[in-house]
């Protein structure tokens, strides 16, 4: 029987070449306060100063424990590591180049009591790296409770042409939960294993939740205003690995889906095979390959509407960019608005005591 430990989250922090960002991840853990007693480090055997940094902050603080990998073996296999050596009664997982706002981790834990939950994910916190800023919120479930992820949702909130996919939410586990199911991350993926670990979770029916408040802080790898992808991003595009995932959950959890979440896989396989072809496409046209064009529009037309999609995603991108800039002039502005309105109504008290 499991037995709850004395730890209440264990944050777990895979890090490769991450010497510019990791501190700032490994801070944003510190700064939860009792919540976050073990920040797990497992350096995926960086060849940058990821391990120095990582080893003087655990001098600083007990509370880093660091854990350096012999060879790189991926992002899945490093989170495994460090699930294997967590004693907290939650696991957290932290990219090295994202962040925690404080009480995140406070959040979570409240409401997991009132939700009996075993997992519980947040919205995400959009920050472009070009700017240097936060530009958006992401908007999973209801904006005032919590609500909960089931199969279909899981599949339709993650496909190829969604701006953003549920399945980059970074969730909150509990141990007992992952002890009890075994679960761990398939470190045969090294693209989209956020989104697997996740749907595994649902299919072997743990009770998961996404949160209204969005307190963790992700840097998109393709920054929304340029288009460029981030220095410190070690991930590609990968659709082909997400695309075998796809039927790896077909091939081991089919029995367990109902009709609605079979056919939310396969609307979500369908839209990276979509995309894979797209890419073809475009790549054709590039090269002024124009019968290779040609005969890929022919075997599948419908690719042709992601242009459409994504020209849509593009603009909705920007607006989101505007609305973001605009709540930053308005809050900038606003002190001074008010200096000034409170100077003019003394300077009209003034003159009416003078011509009195």
């Amino acid at each position: 029987m499991y037995a709850p430990s004395a730890v209440p989250v264990s944050v777990i922090i895979p890090v490769y070449n991450c010497e510019a960002t990791v501190e700032r991840a490994i801070a944003s853990a510190l700064r939860q306060g009792p919540e976050a007693h073990e920040i797990i480090v497992v350096d995926d055997a960086s060849t940058d100063r990821s391990p120095a940094i990582v080893e003087t902050l655990a001098k600083r603080d007990r509370r880093v424990v660091p854990i350096r990998l012999p060879g790189n073996g991926g992002v899945g296999l490093a989170r495994n590591v460090g699930l294997a050596n967590a004693t907290g009664d939650w696991v957290a997982v932290l990219d090295a180049d994202d962040w925690f706002r404080p009480e995140r981790l406070r959040t979570m834990l409240l409401a997991s009591k009132g939700l009996d939950a075993d997992l519980l994910c947040d919205n995400l916190r959009l920050f472009d790296h070009s700017l240097g800023r936060e530009v958006g919120v992401t908007r999973f479930g209801s904006r005032r409770s919590a609500t909960p992820i089931t199969v279909q949702m899981l599949f339709d909130l993650d496909h190829a042409l969604r701006r953003h996919h549920l399945g980059l939410t970074k969730p909150m586990v509990r141990a007992a939960f992952l002890k009890d199911s075994g679960l761990v991350y398939d470190s045969r993926f090294h693209v989209g294993e956020d989104f697997l670990f996740l749907a595994e979770a649902v299919l072997n029916r743990a009770r998961a939740f996404i949160l209204p408040s969005a307190d963790y802080v992700y840097v998109h790898r393709i920054a929304p205003s340029t288009r460029l992808v981030s220095p410190q991003s070690r991930a590609d595009t990968g659709f082909s690995d997400i695309r075998r995932s796809c039927s790896y959950l077909a091939g081991r959890y089919w029995n367990r889906m109902d009709r609605r979440g079979r056919r939310g896989l396969a609307r979500k396989r369908r839209s990276i095979s979509d995309w894979i072809l797209y890419m073809e496409l475009l790549g054709a046209v590039r090269e002024r390959q124009l019968r290779k064009a040609i005969k890929i529009v022919a075997r599948r037309p419908a690719i042709l509407a992601i242009k459409i999609v994504t020209i849509r995603n593009r603009l909705l991108d920007l607006a989101m960019i505007l609305r973001s800039g605009l709540r930053l002039w308005t809050s900038a502005r606003r002190p001074q608005r008010r200096r000034s309105f409170l100077f003019w109504k003394l300077r009209g008290k003034l003159r009416d005591t003078i011509s009195n």
